[in-house]
């Protein structure tokens, strides 16, 4: 009876992990949504921006000045996960952001995430890290906070180019990491996009250009990196449910397991209650015997 306590226990327990699992499936699976929905706002947000400095710009390709090759002042934004449990999602990243970045004093690295900063603090001085947002009105906020931090940093020491690494979602939950460059503002690209409108001509602006541009360009540098947290978070969430939906098919099978062995436990059980019932029978019907 020991033993058929000790593997009960073992059930419950395994069913209450199940429960565990299950609940954060559906927590990974809503969240999923709400991060690819809102990356897809920011894309279009992105694009009317592109449309607006087009306007602001047009016409201006020989005045724009090239972009500088800068090896050194280079801040590296690396976006991981605070939370474990999410498969391989910040050991790619951090490997992909190891290979990537030079072990170079230029080199400035953030990370957004414990998970991302302790597999790095090693390899990295890291200059600032971020907790990771976990909602959607929460990622604003910590954009924003990124961004006061950025201009911190570029008022200590000259930076001349900002990379961004992070998780990509792909297609049947799969993602991949990805780089992006988010300063400087590769401008005679947008320029050059010979953006289409549905009127003869451009549009028109009446509002000093210098200062156009420059609230236009900080939109665009708030709408990058919010896209780039939304696109961390739902890769994340992906790779949490991949890693959740394994962990099911082992809990089902375990209990299976578990509820196999209780059955054979329990049979041998009554049946060495049974043989108990019937030497005892038999032992009482040998003393009457006798007597």
């Amino acid at each position: 009876m020991k033993n058929l306590q000790a593997i009960k226990e073992s059930i419950n327990s395994t069913k209450k992990l199940q429960s565990i699992v299950e609940t954060m499936k559906t927590y990974a699976s809503s969240n999923i949504n709400q991060f690819q929905n809102a990356a897809g706002a920011s894309m279009e947000y992105r694009r009317v921006l592109d449309m607006s400095l087009y306007v602001v710009l047009f016409g201006e390709e020989d005045t724009l000045p090239p972009e500088e090759a800068a090896d050194r002042g280079t801040l590296n934004i690396i976006f991981g996960s605070d939370h474990g449990l999410a498969g391989g999602f910040n050991e790619r990243i951090s490997f992909f952001a190891s290979e990537k970045i030079p072990k170079s004093r230029n080199h400035k690295v953030i990370t957004v995430g414990q998970q991302i900063f302790q597999r790095l603090r090693d390899d990295f001085d890291i200059y600032k890290s971020f907790m990771q947002p976990q909602t959607i009105d929460a990622i604003s906020s910590t954009v924003n906070k990124l961004l006061a931090e950025i201009d911190e940093l570029r008022d200590k020491i000259p930076i001349k180019k900002i990379i961004l690494y992070y998780n990509r979602p792909q297609d049947d939950f799969i993602f991949k990491e990805h780089t992006e460059q988010l300063f400087p503002i590769d401008l005679l690209k947008i320029v050059k996009n010979n953006i289409k409108w549905e009127s003869k001509s451009i549009p028109t602006y009446f509002v000093e250009k210098e200062k156009i541009i420059s609230d236009l360009i900080r939109q665009y540098f708030f709408i990058t990196l919010y896209r780039a947290f939304c696109f961390s978070l739902a890769s994340e969430n992906a790779s949490r449910l991949i890693s959740m939906q394994s962990a099911e098919k082992n809990i089902e099978e375990r209990l299976e397991e578990l509820n196999h062995e209780y059955r054979r436990e329990r049979q041998n059980s009554i049946t060495e209650e049974l043989n108990d019932i019937v030497s005892g029978f038999k032992a009482i019907g040998g003393k009457r015997h006798e007597v």
